[in-house]
């Protein structure tokens, strides 16, 4: 009656979902409500809605169990400041949590008659992350040269713009991904993304470069 033609329900985080995934920890609403995401499907489908499933990307989520928080920072798989204080967020350069977001937002693609997907938190926190052990590795491979003063050299040192970059590619691969993979799923599927409004700023400090996702039409 107001106009409005499609939602985007917030139904998957980092480390837990609202509907019955087999890749994500499960939140125990769904156990009380049933599955969220099949329930706003059929109420889209009555009223002739789109539903377009938003995640928020890499930040695990309060809903998060404990248990998990623990297991994924055991393997390396958490952010960590320049300062070396982790956060629970998965680490997008770690290949286990790429393949992780990739899969649990092509999941749902493929589980559930949507409209689209949605990418949320789709960068770092801020330009303090990350630089994990892992970061480092993979960076120094990537670039075929050893960081001498980590993070100094990244951070604010003379290979700073080379590693924010490197950063940028990290969020980058994983919007491409989801979105080539979707539409051969779902050829007609909508890819979108909520994303800081000042360009360029937020590509040097989140790694959001979505001028650049946009041109390449993956959203």
């Amino acid at each position: 009656k107001n106009g409005f033609t499609a939602i985007l329900p917030n139904m998957l985080w980092g480390g837990v979902a609202y509907y019955d995934s087999k890749l994500l920890p499960v939140s125990s609403e769904v156990a009380k409500r049933g599955d969220q995401i099949a329930q706003c499907v059929a109420a889209c489908r009555k009223y002739g809605v789109q539903i377009h499933v938003w995640k928020v990307n890499w930040n695990l989520g309060h809903a998060v169990p404990k248990g998990v928080v623990e297991k994924l920072a055991g393997e390396g798989r958490l952010q960590k400041s320049s300062r070396g204080k982790e956060e629970p967020w998965l680490c997008p350069s770690h290949p286990e949590n790429l393949k992780l977001e990739l899969e649990s937002m092509l999941e749902v693609a493929r589980k559930y008659e949507v409209d689209g997907l949605h990418f949320d938190y789709i960068r770092y926190p801020d330009g303090e992350h990350c630089y994990c052990d892992g970061c480092r590795a993979r960076f120094e491979a990537d670039s075929a040269r050893k960081a001498a003063a980590w993070p100094a050299d990244c951070h604010s040192g003379p290979r700073r713009q080379e590693y924010r970059d490197w950063l940028c590619k990290q969020i980058t691969r994983l919007v491409e991904a989801v979105s080539r993979q979707a539409k051969k799923l779902k050829p007609q599927i909508k890819i979108s993304a909520a994303v800081f409004g000042a360009y360029p700023d937020c590509r040097e400090s989140v790694g959001q470069d979505w001028v650049a996702w946009v041109k390449a039409g993956y959203l």
